[in-house]
């Protein structure tokens, strides 16, 4: 037997079927507030105005089926094993929480109709509630299947057992939850306070079917082939390593790796074939260099090849549109995407496959990993030349959605160049720094303040540089390529090249450290009546007169707060060389910087011709950075960004 994964109703499962909890987990020990989320999330869905065949879906149940006659036996010694045979019993490996807690609910709501197991089976088509077993617990199936309101009534109630206190503090909750909070959110709803209506509402809701148009609640059963060799202990460990609950990607790879699909021939696709394309992407996904050029810090994913999918699903959710429309539906996307519930992109390649048999199905898995091939040749494509990468990851820094690029890319004409499609992102850029201002003169206006914009265009300065070195060349160079995954891995400031803040220096250990290092990228300028009058001020400490004095040495004389505001003041740098020299001078700050290139810390070019010196075009100080350094610096972004630059405004 093949590995599988199937979509059930909870309906589906009330057909008298067993289920064993092995020793390796522990036992039930969902709290009020796990318990307080799933009962108001089932009211509301159930509530809700939705649209037909809709579902509520609960995370995946784990399983693989027991049919050993001698292992049954051990397992449910009071049961006969025609019945074991007959309902089926399943180890649950990972889930049964989820499935102990719809037990508990679904038991409530039979107790409060006053029905018994036959009585339940004649009302509803022949329903009956599952069965649970607890290897840590022999009696705990006897426990579940005699748990009542009455046995509820004393909070004593079983406190020398830790899972049955847990089970029947469940089930004690329940019923408060449904008289109160229940009652107010059905009130809410406009459906009054009877609680008969509340239940009602819920025991539709779970006996529901996959067809049922009024709803459902639905579960991804992922079901492991019966294989003695396997261990299951190895399977809950390696599901439950970090509490990382189970993945897009290790649903749909399961799904695309079924051998079943593979079965009449590999005229399509090899099985193995598609494990190892899989696995190559996955390796290259995990190399951050190409990650990060699509992906901005803090959108991690446990498993990379995630993304790929989400960005197929989205393409299937944008298809037909134009691309005004396209906003409002990645954001609806992003929302089912998130919803860890809905397993929204799993479903999309279940529905797929679902019902095809034979060469049918082979070949529809074969056309779907296709299309997962081609979007990570075009990613690949872009990620190897220098010049869609470094504008696709400026993109992606600040905060576009890849699958715009992928769909704009789709639909260009056949004749289509690169060029063509850069001209694109060019466009993306110029919308993304929409929110910079200028002046009547062309100047920009944008302070330091507006860090978000700020931050944006000196970036763009950067990746524009970069592109135009690599322009110059005959082939292109991975050197002209920006390092986003070291832009990633280190938090950047936006500097203030003359340092903004002139009193920051707040005791006298600052000052004497400051004066320090000052003294010894000036000492070879000073006079020596300036040598003179700084031992005497030392010796009096008045550090204050020192700074000064070093400063006008420099010829660091003040300017207006906006000028040391504006972009022709600003660069970008990592944190810990800014932090480094603090409030240097412009010549302390120049010669660190230097140092540290030499040392191969990644420096942005834009800020390497900042502190050599690049703008002053007349070379007559390379130890101050001036208001005439200001406004040539700006002038210069103005002049290099002119087509990404929003009109005066």
């Amino acid at each position: 037997m093949d590995n599988s994964i199937e979509q059930y109703a909870i309906g589906e499962l009330l057909d008298g079927r067993y289920f064993y909890i092995p020793s390796y987990q522990r036992g039930y020990r969902w709290t009020d507030k796990q318990v307080d989320d799933l009962l108001r999330d089932l009211l509301c869905f159930a509530n809700d105005t939705k649209d037909d065949y809709d579902f509520y879906c609960l995370q995946p149940i784990i399983a693989r089926p027991i049919t050993d006659e001698k292992k049954l036996k051990e397992l449910f010694k009071d049961v006969s094993l025609d019945v074991l045979q007959e309902k089926g019993v399943w180890e649950i490996i990972d889930g049964q929480q989820r499935l102990t807690s719809i037990f508990l609910l679904y038991k409530y709501l039979v107790a409060k109709k006053g029905w018994d197991v036959e009585t339940l089976k004649e009302e509803e088509d022949g329903k009956e509630l599952y069965h649970i077993l607890y290897a840590t617990r022999e009696d705990s199936s006897v426990f579940l299947e005699n748990l009542n309101l009455d046995m509820i009534k004393s909070e004593d109630v079983q406190k020398d057992n830790i899972d049955f206190y847990h089970m029947a503090n469940a089930f004690r909750y329940i019923d408060n939850w449904i008289k109160n909070d229940g009652k107010i959110i059905n009130q809410r709803y406009n459906l009054g306070g009877s609680l008969d209506t509340v239940r009602n509402s819920f025991f539709s809701l779970l006996n529901g079917m996959r067809n049922s148009k009024t709803g459902s609640v639905q579960v991804l059963w992922y079901e492991l082939a019966e294989d003695k060799e396997k261990s299951s202990i190895k399977e809950f460990q390696k599901i439950n390593t970090g509490k990382i609950r189970l993945t897009d990607a290790e649903l749909i790879k399961g799904l695309f790796l079924l051998n079943k699909n593979f079965e009449q021939s590999p005229k399509f696709i090899k099985q193995s074939t598609l494990a190892i394309e899989w696995e190559f992407i996955e390796n290259t996904l995990h190399a951050n260099n190409f990650w990060y050029f699509l992906q901005k810090k803090g959108t991690d994913m446990p498993n990379r090849i995630d993304l790929l999918f989400s960005l197929i699903y989205k393409k299937h959710i944008l298809s037909g549109l134009e691309e005004e429309e396209w906003n409002d539906q990645l954001k609806e996307a992003d929302k089912d995407i998130q919803d860890t519930r809905k397993s929204a992109i799993f479903r999309y390649y279940y529905d797929k496959f679902e019902g095809k048999q034979g060469e049918e199905l082979q070949q529809e898995v074969a056309e779907a990993w296709k299309e997962v091939m081609t979007l990570f040749r075009t990613l690949d494509d872009w990620f190897c030349t220098p010049a869609t990468y470094n504008y696709i990851g400026l993109l992606s820094q600040c905060g576009e959605d890849i699958s715009r690029l992928i769909m704009h890319y789709d639909r260009m004409p056949d004749d289509s160049t690169q060029s063509d499609f850069i001209l694109y992102l060019k466009e993306r850029i110029r919308f993304y720094l929409r929110g910079v201002k200028r002046d009547d003169d062309g100047n920009i206006t944008t302070l330091y303040k507006d860090r978000k914009n700020i931050y944006r265009l000196l970036l763009t300065l950067n990746i524009h540089l970069l592109n135009i070195q690599n322009d110059k060349l005959e082939s292109e160079s991975d050197v002209y390529k920006f390092p986003f995954d070291v832009l990633n891995a280190q938090d950047w400031d936006i500097e203030h090249i003359d340092s903004y803040h002139t009193n920051a220096l707040k005791n006298d250990d600052l000052k004497k450290e400051w004066i320090t290092t000052a003294f010894e990228d000036r000492k070879n300028y000073l006079s020596e009546e300036e040598r003179t009058t700084i031992e005497s001020k030392m010796e009096n400490k008045d550090y204050d007169s020192i700074i000064d004095l070093l400063k006008e040495n420099a010829g660091e004389t003040e300017v207006d707060e906006d000028l040391k505001n504006s972009i022709g003041n600003l660069t970008l740098l990592d944190s810990e060389t800014n932090r480094s020299y603090g409030n240097s001078l412009f010549c302390t700050k120049r010669r660190i910087i230097i140092d540290r290139i030499k040392q191969g810390v990644f420096v942005p070019v834009a800020t390497q011709y900042i502190f050599s010196k690049f703008y002053d075009e007349k070379g007559t100080n390379r130890s101050v950075w001036a208001r005439e350094d200001m406004e040539a610096y700006q002038k210069y972004i103005v002049k290099m960004l002119s087509e990404y630059l929003p009109e005066n405004n």
